[in-house]
């Protein structure tokens, strides 16, 4: 039995720290849902700094010099396809000739413009500048589609067929990201339409004036899709990046025009966002109660709805054919949601993850390999 004595230790001790470990871990949400608040939930449609500095350029070589920024040195130093451009002008950098102390040397590819000595620039995983034409020569239109919040912005590139695709970017990201794959529906006689939705420049603001990852920018892909089907489109496949993928999968679980999809295709998609924002603060070290109290903050303080933006509890709704591509490396969207995604619906889901390979950048490492896949997914339902 406890003596008076220990008692008044328990009282003057335990209960102390306990408040100070409450207001330790309360103090340390509020921090980190504002981290939350700036780094996942604020718009920006921003290019991003200069992060590199081209110290020698010739025909087929560049010599690039880091700057500033971790993942830009780390792309640097792998001999993966990417953009790099000034905003003013564009080229390729292909695989690494020489990484000297403080500089690579690099197999490089003029796309559009010059580059000088001196000029700084950012590194770009789409890797072709702009816009359809400027990137593979295909003639496209730009047009508004009509959505719920307003009008949106999409590219079409037209095929003499009625099997559209339909690609959705990520966040912070826009049309460019589906200049990778969209010459390759063209060979496929495939229709593209590439969408901006809510929040983009080309699109209305969304009533929260945040990102909602997939929970009410489905309405726009729906928007999209009403407007292939009036097109005349019979084959629709829905491509989704990051973000993107969760846009797409809540379409799919939501939509009324979902009878519609013939199959999906995912790359990196943001199917629990709960998970994504534990991933990121695993990255930066933050203990578990404070992610939790975070969290909670978020959903007072900027109406996050955890449960419905988790996409993998219904995966089991999904109905059509997957092609899903994640690179294990990914510091952003776990790939063991994408492999949870597959085990629930396997007779549905081809999965490919590949070793080392960061958020989205499956392409950049293995272009021709994405290619194909992508091009014998969509072939085999010809």
């Amino acid at each position: 039995m406890k003596t008076v004595f220990q008692t008044k230790i328990v009282r003057y001790v335990a209960l102390p720290l306990i408040v100070t470990l409450s207001l330790i871990i309360l103090g340390g949400g509020w921090y980190f849902s504002d981290v939350l608040e700036k780094d996942g939930l604020t718009i920006d449609n921003e290019p991003g700094d200069f992060l590199v500095k081209i110290t020698e350029v010739n025909e087929d070589a560049i010599t690039v010099q880091q700057i500033k920024g971790v993942e830009t040195e780390e792309n640097l130093r792998i001999s993966a396809l990417w953009g790099i451009s000034n905003d003013e002008s564009y080229g390729q950098l292909g695989e690494i000739i020489l990484v000297n102390k403080d500089s690579v040397i690099r197999e490089f590819k003029i796309l559009e413009g010059e580059f000088n000595p001196g000029d700084h620039a950012r590194l770009d995983r789409t890797a072709y500048p702009h816009d359809p034409y400027s990137a593979h020569k295909l003639d496209y239109s730009e047009i508004m589609i009509d959505a719920p919040l307003g009008e949106i912005g999409a590219w079409i590139v037209e095929a003499d067929s009625d099997n559209w695709a339909i690609l959705v970017h990520g966040r912070t990201d826009n049309k460019d990201s589906s200049l990778k794959i969209i010459d390759d529906l063209h060979d496929l006689n495939v229709n593209s339409m590439t969408i901006d939705y809510r929040n983009d420049d080309n699109a209305p603001p969304s009533k929260s004036g945040y990102y909602e990852f997939g929970t009410t920018e489905w309405e726009d892909l729906e928007a999209a899709v009403q407007y292939a089907i009036s097109a005349g489109a019979k084959t629709i496949f829905l491509v989704g990046y990051s973000m993107g993928g969760g846009i797409v999968v809540n379409y799919q679980l939501r939509s009324n025009l979902s009878q519609h999809t013939t199959a999906i295709i995912l790359e990196a998609p943001m199917l629990h966002f709960g998970r994504t924002i534990d991933k990121g603060a695993e990255e930066r070290s933050v203990p578990a109660p404070i992610t939790y109290a975070a969290k909670m903050l978020a959903s007072v303080r900027f109406g996050v709805n955890w449960n419905a933006m988790d996409y993998l509890s219904n995966a089991n709704e999904i109905d059509v054919p997957v092609l899903l591509i994640h690179g294990e490396a990914d510091d952003t969207v776990p790939v063991e949601t994408s492999i949870e995604f597959a085990n629930t619906i396997p007779h549905l889901v081809e999965l490919h993850t590949y070793a080392e390979v960061g958020h989205v950048s499956v392409w950049n490492w293995y272009p021709d390999e994405y290619t194909k896949l992508i091009k014998e997914f969509i072939g085999s339902f010809s």
